[in-house]
């Protein structure tokens, strides 16, 4: 073991293609086996949490402005405001209006917003949005749909078959059963903030969300603090720089859980990132552990999909290589 003064840190790629070591399916009996990394690399590479340039790229919406496109478009489901490059802006013509301030995971910055007649994307079409705009250096895309375009619809992110689907929800008058190979999972909130009370992270009670616009996983220092004061040995990895698409940078600590209990899905021998960042007091959950699950986690999966409507979220193995347990 090495000594604790000496600074080990993770890369982006390590992180995010190891983060779920192993996933469980328990209320199917079914699992699904990932070989777990080797000790940490030292690799010069920081986490951009909004996962503009990693694997996640392709699972984009393609989205029409005003009747012109079609733009891609990232689907944040962590993110209040939809936000748009500013060079989409120019090209489209689109006037300037007020001051706003954006908050990123990392941190806030003054921008101005555009008003758009009408936005298209799935099956969806929202009238009079407003967004502010951001360098593309920071986003990487053409823009990102936040809650204020997704609320009240139902995303679908079909990793299976390289995939993103925002459509309108399931009526409330029709319930369909989940399958053997799919786990439900009932959230509750309001405003798009969609959460899981049913979570628990080494015995830890924890308030989950998805947020499909981060690369990573991340846990806020409540629970960390609260994993510690239940196992003091609880084994601190190495450091993450983690990036935001309002810029910025906070350091994370990598730290390996036993099991992340959520529902009927059991993440085992799993990494997680430990930050105080702005989006969990933009979410109200700085005084309670909590857990930002991201992209590394959601492509366990050949598919998950968060309705809005129903305020539900499935979780699908189907395509997966699943083995019977015992």
């Amino acid at each position: 073991m090495r000594a604790e003064t000496e600074s080990k840190r993770w890369s982006r790629r390590r992180f995010v293609g190891y983060g779920a070591a192993s996933s469980v399916l328990i209320q199917a009996g079914l699992a699904q086996t990932i070989a777990p990394p080797p000790p940490g690399v030292p690799v010069d590479e920081a986490a951009r949490i909004a996962a503009a340039n990693d694997a996640a790229e392709h699972m984009t919406v393609p989205v029409m402005i005003n009747g012109r496109g079609p733009f891609r478009f990232v689907v944040d489901t962590g993110a209040d405001r939809s936000v748009l490059a500013e060079d989409v802006a120019v090209s489209l013509d689109l006037v300037r209006g007020n001051d706003v301030m954006v908050q990123g995971v990392v941190r806030s910055i003054n921008t101005r917003v555009v008003a758009l007649a009408n936005v298209s994307f799935g099956s969806i079409t929202r009238h009079n949005l407003s967004m502010p705009l951001l360098p593309r250096s920071l986003m990487g895309a053409d823009g990102y749909l936040g809650l204020d375009a997704v609320d009240g619809s139902r995303v679908t992110l079909d990793f299976a078959n390289h995939v993103l689907k925002v459509s309108y929800p399931r009526p409330h008058s029709v319930y369909v059963k989940p399958r053997l190979s799919e786990a439900y999972v009932p959230v509750r909130g309001e405003m798009g903030h969609l959460r899981s009370l049913n979570c628990r992270v080494d015995s830890v009670g924890t308030t989950c969300f998805l947020d499909t616009g981060a690369q990573i996983s991340v846990g806020n220092s409540r629970l960390l603090e609260s994993m510690m004061a239940r196992n003091p040995n609880c084994s601190l990895l190495g450091n993450l720089p983690i990036t935001g698409i309002t810029g910025g940078m906070v350091m994370a600590k990598v730290v390996e859980v036993t099991d992340i209990r959520l529902n009927g899905i059991i993440f085992s021998n799993a990494y997680i990132a430990f930050a105080d960042m702005q989006i969990f007091d933009v979410w109200g959950l700085t005084r309670t552990p909590a857990l930002l699950i991201g992209m590394n986690f959601l492509r366990q999966f050949a598919q998950v999909s968060i309705d809005y409507g129903m305020k539900e979220i499935r979780f699908d193995l189907a395509s997966l290589r699943v083995a019977s347990a015992g």
